[in-house]
């Protein structure tokens, strides 16, 4: 991966994040490779309709075969296709897997707002991200289907109902950028009072699109701000720093302070009747070094990360584990979102 802070360009926005310099040269490259190639076929098509157009004294004939023109325009575009397939793969291998020491970000999305939960319980309605430190996200809608979107980050995926998607991004320099919802999910066309709304920018560089004024997609648009690490912990702690509690009462503060709630959720919905965190084996798995791991089932080895556990929660015999009883209960209808969400962060904690 390049760093880069590229300015913006007539096609596309300034460059933040250190994969934005893969894309667009890729982009560029397909873009010029386009044009070359239209213009030379066109071309050559005008000349050759030019040469032998229709004329008094001049009869057609035949069009001869030529083998070796014919193989030669098969197989260079598969050289091309393979070189392009090798590009994005390789890119889009660096874009899906997060470094190890990513900063993880809740994101819920619904209509029509985005709203970003960080390792300390404190939620926000823009994201912001320290410089020069990868950032995961871990993305799930609580309605429809949604598209995180953040153009110069060079980064975009769908965020589904029931499910949970995943990207992450390093800012290369402090700035900001605009986040968008890039899918069609409906839109405000009343006001609350029943009048209709219309498109009116805001002055305001925080927030051009107020929810009150904006229709469809401009409804879901929120803020990426790329900032310092002191102005970055300046801004943990304005949401309502949990640790400054832990503080106060004397205790030490948990590194995710949804690991430590979840915690106490596997004590008080039962868990622990069934599950240990020692590698113990009692009726189901341990959860000690769980998260990661390939898990045998009777439908196959699966990896245990965010879906996996979140379907055997709400779904328990969709998979189970090689060696143990389909004994457990579902818990659909029994447990929010952001439950679901704490033990999952409890369970990884123990990896």
């Amino acid at each position: 991966m390049n760093e880069s802070n590229a300015p913006a360009t007539f096609q596309l926005p300034e460059q933040m994040s250190t994969v934005a310099a893969d894309v667009d040269w890729l982009y560029y490259f397909i873009y010029w490779l386009s044009v070359v190639l239209f213009v030379a076929i066109v071309g050559a098509m005008i000349y050759w309709a030019i040469k032998y157009r229709e004329r008094k004294g001049h009869k057609a004939e035949p069009t001869g075969h030529n083998m070796p023109l014919e193989i030669a325009w098969t197989v260079a575009p598969v050289f091309i296709l393979v070189f392009l397939f090798h590009k994005g793969f390789h890119g889009y291998m660096d874009m899906a897997i997060a470094p190890a020491n990513a900063i993880e970000v809740r994101v819920n999305a619904k209509q029509w707002a985005w709203e970003f939960i960080y390792p300390n319980g404190g939620s926000s309605a823009e994201l912001h991200a320290p410089v020069g430190k990868p950032v995961k996200l871990i993305m799930g809608s609580g309605d429809v289907i949604h598209s995180f979107f953040a153009p110069a980050l060079r980064v975009k995926r769908d965020v589904v109902p029931g499910m949970y998607s995943s990207l992450w991004f390093q800012g290369t320099h402090v700035g900001r950028d605009d986040i968008f919802c890039a899918e069609y999910c409906g839109g405000r066309s009343k006001g609350p009072n029943g009048d209709e709304l219309s498109y009116e920018p805001s002055d305001d560089p925080r927030n051009p699109y107020p929810a009150g004024q904006a229709t469809g997609h401009w409804a879901m648009h929120s803020m990426l701000y790329v900032e310092t690490q002191d102005d970055y912990d300046k801004f943990i702690k304005s949401i309502g720093d949990k640790c400054e509690e832990y503080k106060s009462q004397g205790k030490v503060c948990p590194d995710s302070v949804a690991a430590e709630g979840g915690q106490k959720l596997a004590v008080s919905k039962g868990c622990m009747a069934c599950h240990t965190t020692t590698g113990v084996r009692l009726i189901g798995p341990s959860w000690k070094e769980l998260w990661g791991k390939p898990e045998s089932t009777d439908k196959g080895q699966v990896k245990v990360d965010e879906n996996y556990l979140r379907e055997s929660i709400l779904d328990p015999q969709a998979k189970v584990v090689t060696g143990f009883q389909p004994v457990m209960p579902t818990f659909r209808g029994q447990i929010a979102d952001q439950e679901i969400d704490e033990l999952i962060a409890y369970i990884k904690s123990l990896k």
